[in-house]
């Protein structure tokens, strides 16, 4: 004797069972790759192989300032304070984030050779640490003194990537950070100075973690 209502239900068992060991496409529901890691050590990081050597010289450019949004400075009735901060920005956030960056990853000694001289001929061995500025946004004097705290915040954003010697993208990355707190809602240049140091030591927290084996996913 046949019985249909049993087939449904061990037909229903099934597929279920099915779905819950197929990939994450049948589901609808894509899996995260671990090469892909998002509110870690950086913003964003996109890995294109697992690990690094500690024992390769690294190569670090100066990132360009040229396309970055410029944020409140470009506001209609932006004060001219605000522009010349930018401006001045501009010109120093290179070698302030090249400074930050080196520095840390001298105090942290995982890589023991840093090369930071333009032009410099590069090792076969060595990795290439290069990007450019996105974002300078002096933010709002008068909404970090009124608004409180996280109100007029400034913020400095890069995009970079790691590459070989021979130009093979190691890595990518995304990465901002800002500043909201200050006597009289702060100085606008000040605010941008600090963001950009304070990329520069999370690239280089980055580059320890990924060499030494330590997690990224943790800030």
């Amino acid at each position: 004797m046949n019985h249909p209502q049993r087939t449904v239900g061990l037909t229903g068992i099934a597929i279920l069972l099915a779905l819950s060991l197929s990939p994450s496409w049948v589901t609808g529901k894509e899996k995260k790759s671990s090469m892909d890691i998002e509110g870690g050590i950086l913003d964003e990081i996109h890995l294109k192989v697992a690990t690094l050597s500690p024992d390769v010289p690294v190569v670090i450019r100066k990132f360009s300032t040229e396309g970055a949004s410029l944020g409140t400075a470009e506001e209609k009735d932006a004060p001219p304070q605000r522009k010349e901060a930018i401006s001045a920005m501009q010109k120093v956030a290179p070698d302030l984030l090249l400074d930050s960056l080196t520095a840390e990853l001298k105090a942290q000694g995982v890589f023991k050779e840093l090369i930071t001289e333009e032009g410099a001929a590069v090792p076969e061995n060595a990795i290439v640490v290069e990007g450019g500025f996105v974002l300078f946004d002096p933010g709002s004097r008068a909404k970090r003194y009124w608004g409180g705290f996280g109100a007029g915040k400034s913020g400095v954003g890069v995009e970079g990537k790691i590459t070989s010697a021979t130009g093979e993208t190691l890595a990518e990355f995304k990465h901002r950070k800002h500043s909201g707190i200050g006597i009289g809602g702060g100085d606008y240049f000040k605010f941008l100075s600090d963001d950009t140091k304070d990329v520069g030591r999370d690239i280089a927290r980055f580059l320890d973690a990924w060499a030494t084996g330590k997690r990224l996913d943790k800030e």
